[in-house]
């Protein structure tokens, strides 16, 4: 989960009460469990010295606990006192006079103050532990000549908990110095500035170091990760006796006489999302190709050759239905879905094009069924709700439309963001760059199609489906590059996907 500055204290001060422990047992722990996860990553014999910039602080007190552990392993290790004022907090000074109680018997092991001509080695290990999540407002002066000065190493750099200079829970504007770490190592829970793209240039890759805190009852994240766990809570077993018409019947509106790729992948898509029937509404001249490209879809022809002008649902047969991949937005195509939308009170899924119509005649919003799911990426957002100041006033707008509409928004990108009609959030921890390429979007639509029909709570499709997809596209990568990696791969690991969240592997 993901949680506020406030929400970590409270959980720190928690812990200490349950446990009957000080917070220098706590910091220890820290620090213990931060080198155990450093060595399981990085071969630390490989760097001629190890550089650990220390802040005045409880960030800079782990710092010196971690320079005093390595040092105990008779490794290579300065630590680099970074106190305007030689003023440290109490667990901050008790790990600093440790460490330089070490230095007399251990010559590996140095104290020094950090100034801009401080010298390093040729291939050092960077770790800096200058601030935490405490910080609150830009670094300046001395200390901002730190971050710049770590900034501009050409080395390995690790950051304890946060890079320094980063705040946790509130935007970050560009001029304020932060370190840019090559490797955060943060305390128990994800930050939420860690999955905004706004930030990627400071925290690029990050692990969890559990460190044994406990939450207080009744916390109310800022939002909830989908991992394994989360989505084998979700994802059901088939009966033996399950058929095509228990896994049920879905619509798929997508596709026209220039894009009918989309329709094959979101067709291809839902097929291999487990559905029993999928019906294909396109183009009528798109008919005879895609019936040859997925003879496993039933393909129903627009009355219009070119685009999607509308379909009768009297009667409807569908479980569920999706719209938008590769429609156009001809002004037949405008008219069919808001004759849709009118036709229609069940919810129904929204991608593409049918996103960019509703972006244009936004008085179409109004006839959207509750719990309808829109899958846009940034761009498509942006044209529905406006321009965003900064990445956390993008998640305010989100959560605003999803509870404003009474729909689900699942914004894609790297930590796609999952917002529900009663204004809590999710963040998926699945996919990978590879996955930035065209017809990805089809694929997780057809995907949605699928779960939706086989019975999925909407909600419920939105998250195991956003789950699905991007672990499809990581096993894909481990065939494919990030560059070679198409939106076809990910379908064909579908399998693998749902074979790993049910552990059979």
């Amino acid at each position: 989960m993901i949680l506020s500055v406030a929400q970590i204290r409270a959980s720190e001060q928690w812990t200490m009460e349950q446990e009957a422990i000080s917070s220098l047992a706590l910091m220890e722990r820290a620090a213990t469990r931060f080198t155990d996860t450093l060595k399981s990553i990085l071969l630390l014999d490989d760097y001629d010295g190890i550089f650990i910039f220390c802040g005045p602080g409880n960030n800079g007190g782990d710092g010196f606990a971690i320079a005093r552990l390595l040092a105990e392993e008779q490794l290579p290790v300065t630590a680099i006192s970074v106190s305007e004022q030689e003023q440290h907090s109490p667990d901050c000074a008790h790990n600093r006079e440790r460490f330089k109680e070490l230095t007399s018997r251990n010559s590996r092991a140095a104290l020094l103050s950090f100034s801009g001509s401080v010298e390093l080695s040729q291939h050092p290990l960077i770790i800096d532990a200058i601030f935490g999540i405490g910080i609150s407002k830009p670094a300046k002066g001395y200390y901002a000549e730190a971050i710049d000065f770590i900034n501009h190493l050409n080395a390995t750099i690790v950051a304890v908990d946060v890079p320094s200079g980063l705040f946790p829970d509130n935007h970050t504007p560009e001029h304020h110095p932060v370190v840019r770490a090559t490797l955060t190592l943060t305390f128990q829970w994800l930050k939420q500035a860690y999955v905004m793209p706004e930030n990627a240039h400071s925290v690029r890759k990050c692990t969890i170091v559990d460190i044994g805190l406990i939450l207080p009852d009744g916390t109310k994240p800022i939002a909830k990760l989908i991992d394994r766990e989360t989505a084998s809570l979700f994802l059901r077993t088939p009966h033996l006796f399950d058929h095509k018409g228990s896994n049920g019947h879905g619509l798929l509106i997508a596709g026209s006489e220039t894009m009918p790729g989309a329709a094959i992948l979101a067709a291809r898509s839902a097929l291999r999302g487990g559905i029993g029937k999928v019906t294909v509404h396109t183009a009528k001249r798109n008919t005879l190709l895609l019936a040859g490209a997925v003879p496993e879809a039933i393909w129903s022809p627009d009355r219009e050759e070119q685009c999607f002008s509308g379909i009768e649902l009297s009667d409807s047969p569908y479980h569920s239905i999706a719209v938008g991949p590769g429609i156009g937005r001809h002004p037949k195509t405008v008219s069919g879905l808001k004759n849709l939308l009118d036709d229609i009170h069940s919810p129904i899924i929204l991608d593409a094009d049918a996103l960019n119509i509703l972006a244009e005649h936004k008085t179409y919003l109004a006839y959207l069924p509750q719990n309808s799911i829109l899958t846009p990426h940034f761009k498509e957002f942006e044209k529905l709700n406006g321009k965003a100041d900064h990445d956390f006033h993008r998640w305010e707008k989100l959560q605003q439309f999803a509870v404003r509409y009474g729909v689900i928004m699942i914004l894609k990108g790297a930590y796609s963001v999952i917002a529900l009609p009663d204004g809590k959030l999710l963040v998926n921890t699945t996919g990978n760059p590879g996955m930035a390429t065209a017809g990805s979007g089809d694929v997780l639509t057809g995907l949605l199609l699928a779960l939706a029909a086989k019975g999925y709570s909407c909600s419920a499709a939105a998250v195991l489906g956003t789950y699905i997809h991007g672990l499809a596209g990581d096993f894909a990568l481990e065939q494919q590059s990030w560059e070679s990696l198409i939106a076809s791969d990910i379908i064909d690991n579908f399998g693998n996907a749902f074979n790993y969240i049910r552990h059979e592997e």
